[in-house]
């Protein structure tokens, strides 16, 4: 039995995938699974022992070339069972022209009633479940049944060994004293970026989170402030409060890593070496997650958006603050109207911080 799941959107989504390939190895032993991922996604890939092989679906490629290539490697690798779960229809187009016959996956948008013969409706926005479960229920049709007490045995997870973690360990530090900042062992991540529509704290709060800190625990910590081109509006919002003359104490404290300079593979294997990450419902704050850091995630109250679809799989070393209010919103902001208009507001530096010392030292 070789299975096919595509997969080709962002990070976070990709890894709320891979339980449905734990899945599928405990229920039917001699499965194969190969993933259709995006090239921003292949890191958590490689190396991953439960996954047997990746095929990249480049977008900078024409649609037509990725057609033909993956239908050449589908009859070539002779799938028997293909599943949709996000990102491009190409793929689902490459399954129906090999003839595999099995075609599962979400029926949601209109391709997919066409494409896929064994799909799935599913009402996630009635927010039931996680969504990592949602993704688990799409084998249904393959007859294989979850329960939620199996939640933890189909966990996500991506590989690194010693040996990458402690090279990039020491190739961020001499990055970071190469700058003329003092390296710490203990490090804080904050990522105040969020590649989604969902609603995220403010900038300035995150900076006044880092000032807190910092004087309750002077000269302890190292705070990175990870980020990606994407998230420069929030480091914006962040260097302008950074910027205020009582901030100027911090300069040396905060070191900002720019997690596309040497890619995806090396910041998770320098996030594997922090203490603690702080950021909203990110790909970054469900990598720093799997990989057994201290989280404190931040979350928007609006139903679709909630921690209780989207919030962290593994929970035992997380706090998730969100504002303490009755959201009657399904899918986005009301705006103006709502009566707690900008309720991410709600949530106070003081709040966060006592989830935050929730996994730091008393002294």
């Amino acid at each position: 039995m070789k299975v096919v799941i595509n997969r080709t959107d962002a990070i976070g989504d990709t890894i709320l995938t891979i339980p449905m390939a734990r899945k599928l190895k405990s229920h039917f032993t001699n499965c194969q699974v190969i993933f259709i991922v995006a090239p921003k996604t292949v890191p958590l890939f490689e190396l991953n022992p439960i996954v047997d092989e990746y095929w990249v679906y480049d977008k900078k490629k024409s649609k037509l070339s990725n057609f033909i290539s993956l239908r050449e490697k589908f009859q070539k690798t002779k799938i028997t069972h293909y599943f949709h779960v996000g990102g491009s229809h190409i793929p689902s187009l490459a399954a129906v022209s090999a003839g595999i016959n099995f075609r599962g996956g979400i029926l949601n948008e209109w391709p997919s009633f066409f494409l896929l013969n064994k799909g799935s409706r599913q009402r996630r926005s009635l927010v039931e479940m996680h969504e990592s479960e949602y993704n688990i229920n799409l084998l249904q049709p393959l007859g294989v049944n979850y329960h939620y007490t199996e939640k933890e045995k189909c966990g996500p997870t991506v590989f690194l060994g010693e040996e990458e973690k402690e090279k990039a360990r020491l190739g961020f530090k001499q990055q970071v004293e190469k700058e003329g900042q003092t390296y710490k062992n203990e490090l804080i991540f904050i990522h105040p970026g969020i590649a989604g529509q969902g609603l995220n704290w403010s900038p300035k709060n995150y900076a006044r989170l880092i000032y807190k800190l910092e004087n309750t625990f002077p000269g302890k910590y190292l705070y990175v402030l990870s980020f990606t081109s994407s998230d420069m509006s929030y480091i914006k919002g962040v260097n302008e409060q950074l910027g205020q003359k009582n901030f100027s104490f911090l300069k040396e404290k905060v070191y900002y890593f720019n997690g596309e300079l040497k890619g995806l593979r090396d910041y998770m294997a320098v996030l594997a070496n922090a203490f603690l990450f702080v950021g909203p419902n990110t790909g970054m704050t469900h990598l720093a997650n799997i990989m057994g850091v201290n989280v404190v995630a931040i979350y928007s109250p609006i139903k679709v958006q909630s921690s209780l679809r989207w919030g962290p799989f593994y929970r035992d070393k997380v706090q998730v603050v969100a504002p303490d209010v009755v959201c009657g919103e399904k899918f986005e902001c009301a705006g103006s109207s709502c009566l707690y208009y900008e309720c991410m507001g709600k949530v106070e530096v003081d709040e966060v911080f006592e989830a935050v010392q929730k996994f730091l030292p008393l002294t």
